[in-house]
């Protein structure tokens, strides 16, 4: 099995088969609506350029070309300037009646919709991996504000149930300054909150601008890996910086919020100082507490937390004597060490992030920090805020830091020996470009985490029936559409420029990206380039799909066949347009190899 993942995961491979696929499904939808009517099918081609094999049989011609880049079906009469004897006509497209050339001209784009709904119907009935509707609860947010924890999950919206995150992010996008009532199971306890999305202004991964509502909660969490303070409760059973917490009392810890719920629900604490408190007056006597951890990849180690000890009382004691000693609740101090920096990338020479690598190490942060505040966001206690403030960069760094060509950061760090250092960081920008091809200055952050978040496991989401498999294809199908439409929408009003239109290359990678990914990501990648495809034919241009539709309804209007000199001007400036398509795509196939 894992041969087989292996070879279907290499990029080369993955393309072949997706747009072998698809192409096959695009050009079997014109033969078959050509072959329904009693047109004689003279070649049905996958691919251009030379011949790498073929078979006969009868009138048709089966071939595969070496240039996998799509592909034909030439039926016969095609030729306008050939005379087609009248015994014939019947089976020449050209002498077709106009409402069957139509047809045969919709059935490619309409084959490969048709395989976009039954790849995503086939994905349904077999389970789609959904994530939970759980949250992660950013500081100062309206979520947190209305009482949400990270570790609730969201069971309904003004009564609507929530079936994972997708429903719930477009639920609260979609309800900016609107009261809500959620519906909220919070460490096994449901609840009603009531939240209020602000409207702030994004966007969009198409680059155009939308308004939506937000209330401050990611799906990313803190794994259970620890930044561990001298003095504290940690500590003092033998944790450090990087440990990982893998179960309390045989409960499963994998995230970081679920080792707090759990030592606070067995503790009856919130907080060292608390702790300390009900260790003293023996109140925790009774109580068993078994921790497994692991550091780094070593072996699993239980620790055995006895409150009667005499070590863990005098730990208690000595925090509680402490005068500088406050209630700092776990909750609020206690940290991941994926936000703790390992260590520096190692670049090679010449590499552009060299200049940021050395800036960053000159003003003071080092191997061993945990990054506590940044710059205009406040208190860190997520490293997904990190990386949000690093894609926010482009958009807030001003002309003049642009003009100067560096941006001054401020931010606070811990360092390995618990003391809080201010950083006021002078780092170079980078000129590059963003996923729409767009130059942008760039702020670089070449650090390696001592951990990683976590994103939550999936659940696999099944239709409940095959009429329910079919809706949610079709509703997929048609959000597909709606996608590709919008896209297409924007490159011809310039809002996206053609300098992000991929050819072959950027297909492939996308191929061997969604391989890796599993097969149900491959076929629903699949899924949405053939939604892609088929939309892009029906656009009416001159060797299009669309553009023969159009030459149709033109005929139509004009009620009787177009010139043939007006057709071979027509078919010439099609052949100008696909070559200049395939210039551009490669053109730009070869920029992003050398950019990146």
């Amino acid at each position: 099995m894992d041969i087989i993942q292996a070879i279907f995961s290499n990029t080369i491979i993955a393309f072949m088969i997706l747009i072998g696929v698809v192409v096959f499904v695009h050009e079997l939808g014109h033969f078959l609506a050509g072959k329904a009517f009693g047109i004689e099918v003279e070649e049905f081609s996958i691919g251009f350029g030379p011949k790498a094999f073929s078979i006969r049989k009868g009138n048709t011609d089966y071939r595969i070309n070496w240039l996998p880049l799509g592909g034909y079906v030439r039926f016969y009469g095609s030729n306008i300037e050939e005379t087609v004897p009248i015994e014939k006509r019947e089976k020449s497209i050209l002498h077709a009646k106009l409402h069957k050339r139509a047809i045969v001209s919709l059935a490619g784009p309409l084959a490969n919709l048709i395989l976009s709904f039954f790849v995503m119907v086939g994905l349904a009935i077999y389970g789609l991996p959904n994530q939970p509707a759980l949250v992660s609860v950013l500081p100062n947010s309206i979520a947190e504000k209305s009482g949400i924890q990270t570790g609730d999950k969201i069971l309904a919206i003004d009564n609507e149930k929530i079936k994972g995150w997708s429903d719930l992010s477009k639920k609260i996008s979609q309800s900016a300054n609107k009261n809500l009532t959620l519906s909220v199971e919070s460490n096994g306890i449901n609840k009603q909150i009531y939240v209020t999305p602000i409207q702030e202004e994004v966007e969009t991964p198409l680059g155009n601008i939308q308004q939506t509502g937000r209330i401050g909660v990611s799906g990313v969490f803190n794994s259970s890996h620890f930044y561990v303070s001298k003095n504290s409760f940690l500590h003092q059973i033998g944790l450090q910086t990087g440990d990982k917490i893998i179960s309390i009392n045989d409960h499963k810890t994998d995230y970081f919020y679920q080792v707090l719920n759990t030592l606070e629900n067995i503790t009856k604490t919130n907080s060292d100082s608390s702790l300390a408190q009900e260790i003293l007056k023996g109140h925790l006597n009774h109580i068993k507490l078994n921790i497994l951890t692991q550091r780094n990849s070593e072996k699993q180690n239980l620790i055995k937390v006895n409150f009667s000890n005499t070590n863990i009382q005098n730990w208690a004691k000595e925090l509680l004597s402490n005068k500088n000693n406050q209630e700092n609740l776990w909750k609020k101090n206690l940290l991941s060490s994926d936000q703790t920096i390992a260590n520096f990338q190692s670049l090679p020479t010449g590499d552009k992030l060299i200049p940021a690598l050395e800036a960053w190490k000159s003003c003071g942060l080092n191997s061993g920090d945990t990054i506590y505040s940044l710059d205009k966001i406040g208190r860190i206690y997520s490293v997904f805020q990190v990386y949000s403030w690093l894609d926010s960069a482009p958009k807030n760094i001003s002309s003049e830091a642009k003009k100067i060509g560096f941006a001054s950061v401020n931010m606070a760090v811990i360092n390995s020996n618990g003391i809080i250092k201010q950083l006021n960081c002078k780092i170079p920008l980078r000129n590059g470009y963003d996923h729409l091809n767009r130059e942008h200055a760039f702020l670089d952050f070449p650090i390696n985490f001592a951990s990683q978040s976590l994103s939550m496991s999936p659940e696999i989401l099944k239709a409940n029936s095959f009429s329910d498999a079919l809706t949610k294809g079709f509703n997929a199908l048609i959000n597909q559409i709606s996608l590709t439409y919008n896209a297409i929408k924007m490159l011809f009003t310039g809002s996206i420029p053609l300098s992000n239109l991929g050819g072959p290359i950027a297909i492939a990678g996308v191929a061997g990206e969604a391989a890796k990914g599993g097969i149900i990501i491959f076929l629903m990648t699949m899924a949405f380039i053939s939604t892609n495809v088929g939309m892009m034919n029906l656009l009416p241009l001159p060797a299009l799909d669309g553009g023969t539709l159009f030459l149709h309804a033109v005929e139509a209007a004009y009620g009787k066949p177009l010139p043939k000199s007006v057709q071979l001007t027509v078919q010439k400036i099609g052949v100008i347009i696909i070559l200049s398509l395939f210039v551009v795509v490669f053109y730009n196939d070869i920029l992003r190899l050398i950019r990146f």
